[in-house]
């Protein structure tokens, strides 16, 4: 049995090894994060709060589309104003309190404009815009800091260590929030109370980040080439694999949406949380050490297990759906693991933020396929969207045959 090294005071775990200062901060900053995404997250929480006020399908896709489109799509045309920056997490700590008023609004417009539910649904929206939008701002920033302070060989390290405790609490966290939905409180307070501690993790973990010592560059004055990352094969071969992962992923927020309308399981949102977060966590410790060797098997053994997850949902019985969050949280590990990391192997130093940005900016793109989703979920129903998802998730483990080793 594994063991770990036995060279000196470290970590059972090396990933858990937080003495070097930058590292534990970006690892703590992981684990507040997760407890906010916990509290608002996208797939299962806010799809449930949108299916309770009505919102059509197309509307409910839209809503993880504005948060993970949001944080990417202006990657592309900030990466140049970020480049001058001498240290990025100047930006970052600029731009943190704007993406919290955002969370903010949410709860206040949950606390305050239940009996209005058109003016609920407008605030809601408003706020959420307001964090994904400046999300955008802050991410390209978050990822530069990382490639300074962070050495390649520890990369996958951080986000496993971020995403095994972090993991834990939100595992930890959804028991919690199906306390919070069953208690006898009038809709929409329950949601106000897990919008607010939402607000509270995201705010604690984006100050912690903010205080990463970052050493100083050069800042880069000179136009960045985003033509140039589209001269290089292997980022072509890897933009195709994004493309068709953000297609796939359009089913992601509708299997709690199904589980609310078609198989009433609306208050089982929590417990499906847990297992969404527990499988998270527990397959992180497979993904580390696979992506050790590369990159390239983590990401195909993800779209393998995202093939799996809308077939199951098609066929399982109401009391076992949960299995499908088991699965899901295990190939969105794999995937978000792989493609963070195999991005910032392949990029040249020189050429980071051109490769990151313009990378990021086109998989943010795709992100809107949930609205698609909905749009199919809507009128063809919900087996043809899982069917046309497992397809996809097909499509992409072919594709991922063809990357380019890392190295």
């Amino acid at each position: 049995m594994w063991k770990g090294p036995r060279e000196g005071r470290r970590s059972i775990l090396p990933i858990l090894d937080l003495r070097e200062r930058n590292y534990r901060l970006a690892v703590v900053n992981g684990w507040l994060v997760w407890l906010g995404d916990t509290f608002l997250n996208a797939n299962i929480v806010l799809s449930g709060f949108a299916a309770k006020l009505g919102a059509p399908g197309a509307l409910i896709g839209l809503l993880p589309a504005l948060l993970q489109a949001g944080g990417m799509v202006p990657q592309a045309f900030l990466a140049p104003y970020v480049a001058r920056f001498p240290q990025k997490i100047v930006l970052y700590r600029k731009v943190a309190a704007l993406r919290l008023l955002g969370v903010v609004l949410m709860a206040l417009s949950a606390f305050l404009l239940g009996p209005w539910p058109g003016l609920l649904l407008g605030g809601f929206l408003l706020g959420l815009l307001l964090n994904a939008l400046f999300t955008g701002v802050s991410s390209l920033p978050f990822w530069e800091v990382v490639a300074k302070t962070i050495p390649p060989e520890r990369r996958a390290a951080l986000f496993s260590a971020r995403n095994l405790v972090g993991g834990l609490l939100a595992f930890s966290a959804g028991f919690g929030v199906r306390e919070i939905l069953a208690l006898p409180l009038p809709f929409p307070l329950p949601y106000a109370l897990l919008f607010s501690l939402g607000a509270l993790s995201f705010g604690l973990g984006w100050h912690l980040f903010g205080r990463v010592e970052e050493p100083e560059e050069p800042p880069r004055t000179a136009r960045l080439d985003f033509r140039r990352p589209l001269l290089h094969p292997g980022f072509r071969r890897y933009l195709r694999v994004r493309v068709v992962l953000g297609l796939a992923g359009m089913a992601d927020p509708f299997y709690a949406v199904y589980a609310v309308r078609a198989l009433g399981q609306g208050e089982e949102l929590g417990l499906y949380l847990s297992l969404y977060a527990l499988s998270f966590t527990l397959s992180n410790l497979l993904w580390a050490r696979l992506a050790e060797r590369g990159s390239k098997g983590v990401l195909r053994a993800g779209a393998a297990l995202g093939f799996l997850a809308p077939l199951l949902a098609l066929f399982l019985a109401p009391g076992l759906f949960g299995l499908v969050f088991l699965l899901q949280g295990a190939y969105l590990a794999a995937l978000g693991l792989a493609t963070t990391t195999y991005l910032l192997n392949l990029a040249p130093p020189e050429e980071r933020s051109a490769f990151i940005g313009l990378g990021n900016t086109v998989a943010g793109v795709f992100a809107f396929s949930t609205v698609l989703g909905g749009w199919v979920a809507d009128r063809a129903g919900f087996p043809a969207l899982f069917l046309l998802a497992a397809g996809l998730y097909a499509s992409a483990f072919l594709l991922g045959e063809r990357l380019p080793e890392e190295g």
